[in-house]
């Protein structure tokens, strides 16, 4: 398995925090650590960080469906004619042809982008430059000039738009039914249990045509999870905090705050909770593995895992097993579910 390396073909590999190809843009670091070729087209996902004032104009995907995820610093998110003040945990959905952008709040702001259907490293690349460092540039200026901007839009699906009055959006509390923007405040999400494991839906198959569905995972210190594999979809893990270790194809590897796991389909992976309070952001492409979590959880109505675990209903996937993607190696579980 690479570690810290893009394969540039579809394969399991690791990333950790801070590696990836790196451009900087505007006063901007973009790390990118998934691309379409690394993902057998599926999805690619990039980690972009800055300043203070630093800012994405207004644009527009006639194909690429975005997501973000805050995860440090604040920025004010212009999406549809609304604005919303993010925080660390936040989460937008910015299906294809939705007009946004973005103006960095705090001395220090990061934040996950992932798309299907997207190109980001060619954005990147034509609106910056390779970059060596691994923090966004301390003096190099916010300002991205408009041979950029044009350069972008001559070598990938990217339509800049002059800036438009915005009033304030409102928030949602879970994913809507359908295919539209939406923004989700830290912590909500369509909340299920398993044993006691917390996952909240931050996008499910209708949001996204099928194409994807993310979903962050809270935990405690536990036991590893019975090694599985899948024939149709691709898994993303990021380590939000916590700690957590990781198998993929018979290799171990540790998961800090920051590092990035890839798993095709195919590859015989587990993973273990290892700290007392874990967290994790993971997205599956397509979103076929939904009904896997529909059928292993349950609804749950609070925002925290709780102390005594809910049942863990695995006889319930072992009823359903040829309908979903999920192939065990040994047997059932009897700990943690399998993901």
């Amino acid at each position: 398995m690479k570690i810290n390396e893009l394969p540039g073909s579809k394969c399991p590999y690791a990333i950790s925090a801070g590696e990836g190809d790196r451009y900087t843009f505007g006063g901007q670091l973009s790390t990118v650590i998934a691309r379409p070729e690394d993902t057998g087209g599926l999805l690619d996902l990039v980690i972009v960080s800055g300043g203070k004032g630093a800012a994405f104009p207004l644009h527009s995907h006639e194909r690429a469906h975005e997501s973000l995820y805050v995860l440090d610093g604040t920025l004010e998110l212009y999406l549809e004619g609304k604005k919303y003040a993010l925080v660390r945990g936040d989460f937008a959905s910015i299906p294809p042809r939705s007009l946004h952008g973005y103006t960095m709040t705090s001395h220090r702001t990061q934040v996950l982008w992932w798309a299907v259907d997207g190109d980001s490293t060619r954005i990147y690349a034509a609106l910056g430059s390779k970059y060596d460092g691994y923090v966004h540039p301390a003096d190099s200026g916010n300002e991205i000039t408009s041979e950029k901007l044009r350069a972008a839009e001559k070598a990938a699906d990217i339509q800049f738009s002059a800036s438009r009055t915005a009033e304030s959006g409102a928030w949602l509390t879970s994913p809507p039914a359908g295919k539209e923007s939406y923004v989700l405040g830290s912590g909500e999400g369509e909340r299920m249990i398993a044993g006691d494991q917390l996952f909240a839906f931050l996008a499910h198959q209708g949001n996204s045509d099928g194409k994807f569905i993310s979903l962050t995972t809270i935990g405690p210190k536990g036991d590893k999870i019975p090694e599985h594999y899948h024939e149709k979809h691709t898994e993303t893990f990021l380590c939000l905090d916590g700690l957590m270790t990781m198998w993929a194809n018979g290799e171990e590897l540790a998961l800090r705050p920051g590092d990035f796991l890839h798993v095709p389909a195919g590859t015989v992976h587990a993973f273990r909770l290892d700290a007392h309070y874990t967290r994790f952001i993971g997205v599956l492409a397509p979103g076929l593995f939904e009904p896997f979590f529909r059928t292993l959880c349950d609804p749950y109505p609070n925002y925290i895992f709780p102390l005594q675990p809910w049942p863990f209903r695995f006889d319930r996937v072992l009823k359903k097993l040829p309908e979903l993607d999920l192939k065990l190696v040994g047997g059932p579980p009897g700990g943690g579910p399998p993901r």
